[in-house]
């Protein structure tokens, strides 16, 4: 509709807009792929002092962007409630329920797969990887507080929807309007910097000596990692088409656009839109598309569920130390489910509220945390866009389940 509007009013035909359109998706991809050559490849010829400039820039987006995170999540559940109205408090009680089980399901899978990887042969022992190593520090630092953790923006939002929904329903939809656009301003500031911040902490491993570890010893890993979680979610779809293999590959395809969106700019939150726009498509209620999706961005995480416990295993039997017990194992998986609720949906943020689970109930020391962080970040395009697949089928799951409620949910 919009490239309609814009090819009437300009001198290009339609079908150059459209080209015009489509490189502008492809643009963060290849503006994140030009940030990793710089970094490994060009990072060398260049002073510590600059170094510690991109870093401390990098450092200064994740903060900027995990100050402003909460707000934004506030604001695209707060619209999408009062899109739906006073139904959205039968619609909590189904996606709450539903994403936890998802997440615990899909890191318990993880724990098998992880032991036919040690048992295959594709973990071995490796020094220690941080020691005699320069760490870079940033050249500077902005130092900005979270006024409030995501977990309380998602349920304020939640809160303060349902209150006006039932309140005042007019001025509910009003500040939504408003709400809209900052969200929309937000995503559309949020891809330029983007390879900014991932070049800045590439730089800091590159320089740390890290990759060389990394693309060595753990490459096998990562591959384990895209067979097992990308076959998950394919199998999810399969299912959920009815066992139809045309059917599943719409289901994928149009997904595609905001998968390859979450590449490239390592953000769910970045991929929203598009991921929305998906559902819309896979799902026969498109209003539904509008609550499930932003309440899944930043709390359902399957790429995170896999990769996050597949590694800590994999770097806890690299330096020695045994793989948990089953039943160790399930007290990490409950307290890992619920940090998932202040998981920030940026590059990088996945991983830094699970270092504290890791280190209480995994035994991991301050290196294997180190390396493991290392580890998500470089591989944070693939986990990132694994995980916009996994609520891409969550989307596909609820509508489902609410269609089959309808004398409940409606």
């Amino acid at each position: 509709m919009g490239t309609e509007k814009l090819a009437e009013g300009s001198s290009f035909p339609k079908g150059n807009l459209l080209v015009i359109q489509k490189l502008r998706n492809f643009a963060t991809p290849f503006l994140f792929v030009l940030a990793l050559f710089f970094a490994f490849f060009l990072s060398d010829c260049i002073s510590i002092n600059t170094k510690s400039f991109f870093y401390a820039i990098s450092v200064t987006i994740k903060d900027v962007l995990i100050f402003f995170l909460p707000f934004v999540i506030f604001a695209l559940v707060f619209s999408s409630i009062i899109k739906v109205g006073v139904k959205a408090m039968k619609y909590i009680a189904v996606i709450i329920p539903l994403i936890c089980c998802s997440n615990a399901i899909s890191t318990i899978l993880t724990y098998f797969c992880s032991i036919g990887i040690i048992n295959i042969g594709l973990v071995e022992k490796i020094e220690s990887v941080r020691s005699n190593i320069t760490t870079l520090e940033p050249l500077f630092e902005v130092t900005i507080h979270n006024l409030f953790p995501n977990d309380i923006a998602l349920l304020s939002g939640m809160i303060c929807g349902l209150l006006l929904s039932f309140i005042n329903r007019k001025a509910g939809t009003n500040i939504s309007k408003i709400f809209d656009k900052f969200t929309g301003s937000f995503f559309k500031l949020l891809g330029p910097v983007m390879p900014l911040f991932v070049m800045g902490t590439a730089i800091k491993l590159q320089h740390e000596g890290v990759l060389s570890v990394i693309m060595t010893k753990y490459i096998s890993i990562l591959i384990a990692f895209v067979i097992s979680a990308y076959s998950y979610v394919v199998l999810q779809c399969f299912a959920l088409s009815g066992f139809n293999i045309r059917k599943t590959f719409e289901y994928i395809k149009n997904m595609l656009q905001a998968v390859v969106t979450a590449f490239g700019s390592m953000s769910s939150a970045a991929a929203l839109p598009l991921s929305i726009k998906a559902a819309e498509k896979n799902i026969t209620n498109k209003a539904n598309a509008g609550i499930i999706v932003p309440s899944s961005v930043n709390i359902h995480l399957v790429g995170d569920c896999f990769f996050i416990p597949m590694i800590a295993i994999s770097v806890m039997i690299s330096f020695g130390m045994v793989v948990p017990t089953f039943s160790n194992y399930l007290i990490f998986v409950l307290h890992f489910v619920l940090a998932k609720f202040a998981v920030a949906a940026v590059p990088g943020g996945g991983v830094l509220v699970m270092l504290p689970v890791m280190q209480k109930y995994l035994g991991m020391t301050p290196d294997m945390l180190a390396l493991v962080t290392a580890l998500y970040i470089l591989f944070d395009p693939v986990i990132t866009a694994c995980n916009v697949m996994g609520n891409g089928s969550l989307a596909i799951t609820f509508d489902k389940i609410t269609s089959r409620q309808k004398n409940i949910i409606h």
